[in-house]
């Protein structure tokens, strides 16, 4: 008989390994080896994510809101007079002040005369003619009534001529039916009468004639007088424009010639200014020339005052980059305004109702209005590309790429320059 190994052989019950309090050591051990490996890595990637981070104090915030956008533009100007007349001499001659710069006139005052002998001169030459030709209109009137009077006279000869032939050619007619003429004398009869007839007839048509002419050279002469008139009339409104007066209360600003000299037709004599109407004359930039319009409102800001007022002018050209506009006081003009006092006015361009707007800040310049960071749940800023629409004097319209209620950084930081991710520190 063999003997075999089964007798050698134990059966043994199988036991969980982590029942083995050494297995159970060693297995802790691994996992939080594990766990502290994995931290480690999350705080490395999340480290490396923030391109740089910024205190919460040396930032300005502000959230995203939906409200009106008063779209509007601060400039400088100076006060200047509304009406400021230059008056200028009306013909050729010496000059004569009565007032010197700085003095204080009134409307219809003398300002200046000008001494113009040869105007003067045109106007006794153009009223000896006027008197001339109404004395000829008169002796023409005259001379008509006469030639009348003449015609008239014609035509009732003939009449009378007419008569007496009518009374012979029935005293013919008669005498014939008597036989006591012949029929030659009847007929020399009816041929007077035919004759008388004739000429009245033409006496009455040629005084018709010359009525009519006699009232066209009448008429022509009447022309003639009234065109001499309007002539010596416009020489003596040119006289009379000789004295120079004041077309406004006032204050003389300056001369532009000096006394007793020679001046030519249209040579600019003084200014005056009137300091009862004053407005605002303000530098508008270029860029901002083609939103400018007549009436546009304006605030004009006077001592902390603000003072309504309007646009009544904009300038044709521009200098020195910028463009000037008038702006008159819609209101009560202020008592204690003065020429040249500088003065601030806020120009309200558009209103935009009910749209996304956000507080203006230092971010626009900075990116040139193209980029917004916007806060988000994990005490960081995003930075998110937007558009810009209208600027305001204190707010920006947001187009696109930020909602109401965001918040985002306004204020600029060298952080921000090429940052993606900042993290917020309080």
């Amino acid at each position: 008989m063999i003997r075999d190994t089964s007798g050698q052989d134990v059966q043994l019950t199988p036991q969980s390994p982590w029942k083995n309090p050494r297995v159970l050591k060693r297995a802790g051990l691994g996992l939080g080896a594990a766990a502290f490996v994995v931290w480690g890595l999350v705080s490395w990637q999340s480290s490396n994510a923030v391109d740089g981070s910024l205190s919460l104090s040396r930032i300005n915030i502000a959230e995203v809101q939906r409200g009106d956008l008063v779209r509007d533009l601060v400039v400088q100007g100076k006060v200047v007079a509304a009406n400021s007349p230059t008056l200028f001499s009306p013909a050729q001659g010496i000059v004569k002040f009565t007032v010197k710069a700085g003095d204080a006139v009134t409307r219809g005052q003398l300002l200046a005369e000008v001494d113009s002998p040869e105007l003067q001169n045109q106007l006794a030459q153009e009223s000896a003619l006027f008197n001339k030709l109404s004395v000829e209109l008169a002796r023409q009137k005259i001379q008509a009534k006469r030639q009348r009077l003449e015609n008239t006279q014609k035509a009732d000869l003939a009449k009378v001529d007419l008569t007496a032939a009518q009374r012979e050619l029935k005293r013919a007619q008669l005498s014939q039916e008597k036989q006591i003429i012949s029929q030659l004398d009847f007929e020399k009869a009816s041929d007077d009468l035919a004759r008388a007839e004739l000429e009245y007839k033409q006496a009455v048509q040629n005084a018709q004639l010359e009525d009519e002419a006699l009232a066209f050279e009448t008429q022509t002469l009447e022309l003639q007088v009234s065109q001499q008139k309007l002539q010596m009339e416009e020489l003596q409104r040119k006289v009379d424009d000789l004295r120079i007066v004041s077309p406004v209360d006032g204050t003389i600003g300056s001369l532009a010639a000096t006394q007793r000299s020679a001046v030519a037709a249209n040579t600019p004599l003084l200014t005056v200014v009137d300091l009862t109407s004053f407005e605002l004359e303000a530098a508008v930039p270029e860029n901002y020339a083609d939103d400018l319009g007549l009436a546009m409102a304006v605030e004009i800001n006077m001592a902390g005052k603000k003072l309504p007022g309007e646009i009544t002018a904009i300038a044709p050209e521009v200098i020195d980059n910028q463009v000037i506009a008038r702006v008159r006081f819609t209101s009560n003009q202020p008592n204690n305004l003065r020429q040249n006092l500088r003065l601030t006015a806020r120009v309200l361009l558009e209103n935009r109702a009910d749209v996304i707007l956000v507080k203006r800040g230092a971010f626009l310049d900075q990116t040139g209005g193209r980029f917004a960071w916007k806060l988000n749940d994990q005490h960081q800023a995003v930075k998110v590309p937007i558009t810009i629409g209208a600027l305001g004097l204190n707010q920006v319209e947001i187009v696109s790429g930020l909602n109401e209620g965001d918040k985002i950084i306004t204020s600029s930081a060298d952080a921000l320059e090429n940052a993606q991710l900042v993290a917020l520190k309080d």
